[in-house]
């Protein structure tokens, strides 16, 4: 069952690592914008613009997807409402529950959907999952 497994919060993985496992960059090229990166003190997104090795629509999704939440991959597959997911993180500031907990205890999803999503939650997060 995933839900122990990727209940807890997950940590995203860093960016250059990310853009390596979907294909985006090489290992040999981050290493060379690493070192750019602690010489110029910028961003390593903005490394990556510059030197129009990603665009900008494709760094922004992969942000995107490091910081993804469960409400909103929920709300992505069309599985809860955004005034569904309003009504339970309400109602989880109340009780402490966590959200998935909460979901299956009121039956708005099955915990066969939660442990589902929570996979993909834990795979985008750390770059291997591809939308």
């Amino acid at each position: 069952m995933f839900t122990k497994t990727f209940e807890r919060k997950v940590e995203k993985a860093a960016l250059g690592e990310m853009l390596v496992r979907k294909g985006l960059i090489s290992q040999e090229k981050l290493k060379s914008l690493l070192v750019e990166q602690q010489r110029s003190q910028k961003q390593l997104g903005q490394i990556l613009l510059e030197k129009k090795l990603v665009s900008q629509e494709t760094l922004e999704r992969v942000l995107a997807e490091q910081q993804i939440k469960l409400g909103q991959l929920l709300i992505q597959e069309k599985l809860i409402s955004l005034n569904d997911l309003e009504r339970f993180l309400q109602e989880q500031q109340y009780n402490k529950k966590p959200l998935g907990k909460l979901l299956v205890e009121k039956c708005a999803i099955s915990q066969q959907c939660l442990d589902r999503i929570l996979e993909k939650q834990y795979w985008q997060k750390k770059g291997f999952w591809l939308i």
